[in-house]
């Protein structure tokens, strides 16, 4: 009898248990949802999506990702970069899918929150406004450390070549100063694009005036190149 009653748990116990790890496997499949993880200086965030339809990573824009990265850090929208297989990811109206994210998928997040001290810069109190005048604060420095030293070198370049008696190589040199002239104004051009693209709310009266500023500064260096290039305009007519 006992043989009988152990040769059918023999019998029975596989078929019992390979059925319960076969529901308990389903049940994790039904359950399981993708995941992306995001890095914020030493923390990691491991966000989730559905797996289709609203919420996924298919309809979900990058836009909406940052606003979510926003309710979890503090990390202003317009202060958010985030960085996906080296390249910083810009088109927010585009979905994670179609940028090639995809479930475990790593991104850097790279932004901070303003603290009260910085909040009390803004004319307004929001993040959002103070992150506004880093972004200008950023460009205009940009700007200064590249076209500014640019410009300088262009005008002196410009004064040598007027006041030099020799001009053996009067058209190659003068070629070279108007492609220079050409570089300088192309890239304080896409400056001032850049500049235009800062869409400051009414309200955000602490990040127009600095916008205004950046782009009166920008628009005066492109007026000092081209200012130089008429001085070696005029003086090249009379020898050309």
């Amino acid at each position: 009898m006992e043989g009988r009653i152990s040769s059918t748990l023999e019998s029975f116990l596989p078929s019992f248990f390979q059925k319960h790890n076969s529901k308990n496997q389903n049940s994790s499949r039904k359950d399981y949802k993708p995941e992306i993880i995001v890095s914020w200086g030493k923390e990691k965030f491991h966000i989730g999506f559905e797996k289709e339809g609203s919420g996924s990573l298919e309809e979900t824009t990058l836009k909406e990702l940052k606003e979510r990265l926003k309710s979890i850090t503090g990390v202003p929208l317009n202060g958010q970069k985030l960085v996906y297989s080296g390249a910083i990811m810009k088109d927010e109206n585009s979905n994670l899918s179609s940028l090639g994210i995809h479930a475990a998928s790593k991104i850097l997040l790279i932004g901070s929150k303003p603290d009260k001290t910085q909040l009390a810069e803004t004319s307004s109190g929001s993040p959002e406004e103070h992150a506004l005048i880093s972004r200008i604060s950023a460009s205009v420095e940009k700007i200064r450390n590249t076209s500014l030293p640019q410009i300088e070198s262009f005008e002196t370049q410009v004064a040598n070549y007027i006041s030099s008696n020799n001009h053996q190589e009067i058209i190659k040199v003068h070629q070279k100063l108007t492609e220079t002239h050409h570089l300088i104004v192309e890239n304080l051009m896409q400056s001032l694009l850049s500049l235009d693209s800062v869409d400051c709310p009414q309200d955000f009266q602490v990040a127009r005036q600095k916008r205004r500023e950046a782009v009166k500064f920008t628009q005066g260096l492109i007026d000092r190149a081209d200012r130089a290039k008429e001085q070696l305009a005029q003086d090249s007519s009379s020898l050309l």
